[in-house]
């Protein structure tokens, strides 16, 4: 309201000072325009300089007053010779934008937005024996045929690990599937009468070139889930040959207990086509230390 009241309120010798603005003035001499043009859109002009002067002297995104904060408007002209506004990326965002933009690789993710900053590389340094032993593990793993089925105690790492995993992935242009097991699942029984959406992202879990299933074991188990979720993904995996990781608090051979449902006939042959398909599409690795939670 208070720009509109200035604008309102211009005269000639207000207007001169605004195109002696240096913002104001390179835009002006760049596009070859004049008194009369910067008269006609004053109001675009003042609120621009306005919102590079909330620019200035930022120490960073945490003290942003921009009202989208990161962006900032710019001022260009068109075609035809109009004044255009649009935003972009500050110099702060974009510096986040460009350790980000691996992002558009996850074909379906459960990862906070900070979580794709986690940088692989840098995990290992100082750690302990154990942690080194199971990042050697997973860097080896990018060569080779097979995923890592990475276990351990709650807290000491191991999606961490994935993280910088999926993300090196990422920028390496391969697509990506993080998910959560037991929110997958919830998220499944959530939309049980949405067949299409249990068949989409099914399909995504089936085809993108590298998928890390974390926490497993930790669902909330069924026939239903074992058998019409989990183990379809993995057979297909498995037959094509895609590359898969795991994440569980549980052993391969302890795991096998989990997916055995009680006073199901059979259940104990479904529960080992399940850790078969597990064993075959990856390495054990266990990830022993302290909890870092």
């Amino acid at each position: 309201m208070e720009t509109f009241k200035k604008v309102q309120n211009m005269d000639l010798e207000w207007i001169v000072s605004l195109a002696q603005e240096t913002e104001v003035h390179d835009f002006l001499k760049r596009h070859d325009l004049g008194m009369d043009f910067l008269k006609k859109n004053a109001s675009d002009f003042l609120l621009w300089k306005e919102t590079l002067d909330r620019c200035k002297d930022c120490p960073g995104l945490s003290s942003c007053s921009q009202p989208l904060p990161g962006k900032r408007k710019m001022l260009e002209i068109d075609e035809e010779g109009f004044l255009i506004q649009n935003f972009v990326s500050c110099a702060y965002q974009a510096a986040i934008d460009e350790k980000r933009k691996h992002q558009k690789k996850f074909w379906l993710s459960h990862m906070s937005s900070k979580e794709y900053e986690v940088d692989l590389s840098i995990l290992a340094k100082g750690q302990a024996k154990e942690y080194q032993l199971a990042f050697r593990t997973i860097l080896a793993s990018i060569q080779d045929a097979q995923g890592v089925y990475l276990y351990g105690q709650p807290g000491v790492g191991k999606t961490y690990l994935m993280l910088g995993l999926c993300n090196l992935y990422a920028k390496e242009n391969k697509s990506i599937c993080f998910v959560k097991l037991p929110q997958l699942i919830s998220d499944f029984k959530q939309k049980l009468t949405d067949n299409e959406y249990r068949l989409k992202n099914m399909s995504l879990l089936q085809k993108a070139d590298i998928v890390v299933l974390d926490d497993m074991g930790a669902e909330a188990i069924s026939a239903w889930t074992r058998d019409e979720i989990v183990l379809p993904v993995l057979e297909y995996r498995m037959t094509h040959q895609k590359k898969t990781y795991f994440t569980s608090n549980y052993a391969p051979e302890e795991l096998f207990n989990q997916y055995i449902i009680r006073n199901e006939s059979n259940s104990k042959i479904s529960a080992l086509r399940l850790i078969e398909r597990i064993r075959s599409l990856a390495k054990p690795c266990k990830l022993s230390g302290e909890s870092r939670r």
